[in-house]
């Protein structure tokens, strides 16, 4: 039987509102096959509630892959505490917990821990990606007292990615007082690409006002700003 067009575009108009109202149970299927998510049970917007000093513990284990885990819950803890596990675990044996935690660290903002980034920037060794994660930590944190050690650092660091992530990271804090060694690094730096970044980075510090800070901003995996040939 043909229905009218008229009643026909009614009835499609109420299924469409039939199915916009649908909410199935979890784990049930939705009219179009899709598996309803089961709902996550956060005690805040910022991440699971954990007992942090418990976690904190397993920072001791003998296995790699528990230490990292636990790097992984205490970076998404609110809690201020986890911010003391988390710069015990920047001296891991393990890289991979030592980045974990460098990176939480920058994303949390903790200006407590800018002088032990500071001291690791200077005492880490291996490959140039573990430097790049500490300076893209101390920009994000925005503390200007690691400014002078930073530009400092600027004058023995070789690598130009390493150097170009420092760069990146003092527009990033904006401390107006390194204004000016940034000015002359612009005139004699022949790298063209350092030499756009100390450009973006006085524009930086000139215009740009670093958000206040925050207890608690949710991690990002945007660590370490692009620096390839010809960007």
């Amino acid at each position: 039987m043909r229905l009218a067009p008229g009643r026909a575009a009614l009835l499609r108009l109420l299924l469409a509102v039939s199915l916009l109202g649908f909410r199935p149970a979890a784990g049930q299927l939705d009219p179009y096959g899709q598996r309803a998510p089961r709902p996550m049970r956060h005690s805040y917007s910022g991440g699971p509630a954990i007992d942090v000093e418990r976690v904190g513990k397993r920072l001791d284990s003998e296995d790699s892959r528990e230490r990292l885990e636990a790097v992984e819950q205490l970076g998404g803890s609110a809690d201020s505490k986890a911010v003391t596990y988390l710069l015990k675990a920047i001296d891991d044996t393990d890289p991979r917990v030592q980045a974990k935690a460098i990176d939480f660290l920058g994303s949390r903002r903790s200006m407590e821990a800018t002088s032990a980034l500071v001291q690791k920037l200077f005492m880490v060794g291996g490959g140039s990606a573990l430097r790049q994660r500490v300076l893209t930590a101390l920009g994000r944190i925005g503390d200007s007292s690691a400014s002078r050690p930073i530009l400092d650092y600027l004058d023995r660091e070789k690598n130009p990615d390493v150097r170009g992530t420092a760069i990146y990271a003092l527009g990033e804090i904006g401390d107006l007082t390194v204004r000016d060694d940034l000015t002359k690094l612009e005139q004699t730096e022949e790298d063209p690409r350092l030499k756009r970044l100390v450009a973006e980075a006085l524009i930086k510090i000139a215009t740009v006002r670093r958000p206040k800070k925050q207890e608690y901003v949710p991690p990002s995996n945007n660590l370490i700003p692009p620096l390839a040939p010809g960007s």
